[in-house]
């Protein structure tokens, strides 16, 4: 009769290296997915803080020009915080993205003006926004206005 001898088992302690490059391939795909996403995430929570603190300087630009008749009056572009037609704090319009020396206005006339906000996370990324008394907006400001 023959024997039949245990043959000792194998037991592997850890995972083979298919296992391991499935696993990374599902984790490059879903941060492929997701990366994205959080950056257009961001740029719409910097349009949205840009565009609300737009709206209190144009709420203050009423209340002036509702006093005094005309929009005031300023000959190059001034810095928002400190300007004597408004009470807007120094730090009043800091936000997560943008801060209170970032925001400028201008007009020549009283009639018409325009509040610029930029912003520069890098010295090669610029992100700047622009709006007027009409309530026209772009974020391209051009450059012969800076």
């Amino acid at each position: 009769m023959a024997v039949i001898k245990n043959l000792p088992q194998i037991h592997s302690k850890g995972f083979s290296l298919l296992e391991l490059l499935i696993v990374i391939v599902i984790i490059a795909l879903l941060s492929a997915v997701a990366i994205p996403v959080y950056n257009n995430n961001v740029e719409n929570a910097k349009r949205s803080e840009v565009m609300v603190t737009m709206g209190y300087v144009k709420n203050y630009l009423n209340i002036f020009k509702g006093q005094e008749g005309y929009y005031p009056i300023s000959p190059n572009w001034s810095n928002v915080v400190g300007s004597d037609w408004n009470d807007v704090p120094n730090g009043g319009l800091r936000g997560k993205y943008f801060l209170s020396k970032y925001y400028d206005y201008w007009c020549i006339n009283g009639e018409e003006y325009r509040i610029r906000c930029y912003w520069i996370e890098r010295e090669d990324e610029l992100a700047n926004f622009w709006t007027n008394e009409r309530g026209d907006w772009s974020w391209e400001i051009p450059e012969d206005e800076w």
